[in-house]
């Protein structure tokens, strides 16, 4: 009992760092919802508009109101360093919507992928559209449900994704069952031959071992990106095969950087902020049977 209670505080003071620690002021806000799920605020300032969930200091979605194409949020600009693992990926898995700037970013850089995007409240969906400029059409859908129960079936499916991108935040962090072990291998499973699979995570606190530790009992050897900002954001990288040779990760990076550019994204600095985690040998990964990460819902 007391390894769990000391485990809740670690956690809890992980979440007090959440989702762009850098100073914000929010604005005016245009926007308040209470839905089934979130309270959703949606600010603007003379330059941006930003939803967030919860409170007002946390931004998921943020839209450059004078360069809409531009990616804002530094973790949004680091998940496509997945893109250095998987240049030209054809069929994509988003969970979670959010505004829905990285999946407009990707229909955008190839209008041929086809993109399912999976979001549980329908509220965020009507958001991103009347807000965010978010479309879908015939090769980019939106699915109002669960992002592990949307992955089961598609696993009954036979469905195979060359990326599948994790960024499944509800008011405080990931939800739980979202975060184990035997989802990640339910989502390894989706993966085409060369898949990559790219989450939103934490990087401080004690959750970020267990994360890290749940990904490598799954994947093996992983990378890690830095979005540059000083918040407590971090994105995870894993492969079906491995993750290709940093030499490879190089000259993909290079080879995107011009069609990339238009979306703020600087490669040569994104590709510096790619590191391999050591081996985590002080925590246990996280599963459906052992997920201390639920105390996070009493934040």
């Amino acid at each position: 009992m007391r390894r769990e209670a000391w485990l809740a505080g670690l956690l809890l003071a992980a979440c007090a760092g959440a989702l762009g620690a850098a100073s914000y002021h929010p604005g005016r806000i245009v926007h308040q919802e209470r839905s089934l799920y979130l309270n959703i605020n949606v600010s603007q300032t003379q330059d941006s508009r930003c939803m967030t969930f919860g409170g007002r200091g946390n931004r998921q979605s943020c839209i450059d109101l004078h360069a809409p194409r531009s990616l804002m949020l530094p973790y949004t600009r680091a998940l496509f360093a997945a893109f250095f693992a998987t240049p030209a990926p054809r069929r994509v898995l988003m969970i979670g919507l959010g505004g829905g700037m990285v999946p407009r970013t990707m229909r955008e850089l190839d209008p041929d992928a086809r993109i399912d995007v999976v979001e549980l409240d329908p509220a965020v969906l009507r958001v991103a559209e009347r807000y965010f400029d978010f479309r879908q059409d015939a090769r980019m859908r939106v699915h109002v449900d669960d992002g592990r129960v949307f992955v089961r079936k598609q696993r009954r499916l036979g469905t195979r994704y060359d990326l599948v991108m994790i960024d499944a935040f509800d008011k405080n962090y990931i939800p739980e069952h979202m975060l184990t072990r035997e989802f990640m291998a339910e989502v390894r499973d989706l993966l085409a031959p060369g898949g990559i699979v790219a989450a939103n995570t934490f990087s401080r606190g004690a959750l970020q071992r267990y994360e890290i530790a749940t990904y490598q009992s799954v994947y093996g050897p992983i990378l890690a990106v830095d979005p540059g900002d000083g918040s407590s954001n971090r994105i995870l990288l894993a492969g079906r095969d491995g993750m290709p040779p940093i030499a490879t990760l190089h000259r993909n990076a290079a080879a995107l950087a011009g069609r990339l550019t238009p979306y703020g994204i600087d490669t040569d600095q994104l590709i510096q902020r790619i590191h391999a985690p050591p081996p985590v040998r002080d925590a246990r990964p996280l599963t459906d049977q052992y997920s201390p990460a639920n105390l996070l819902l009493t934040y």
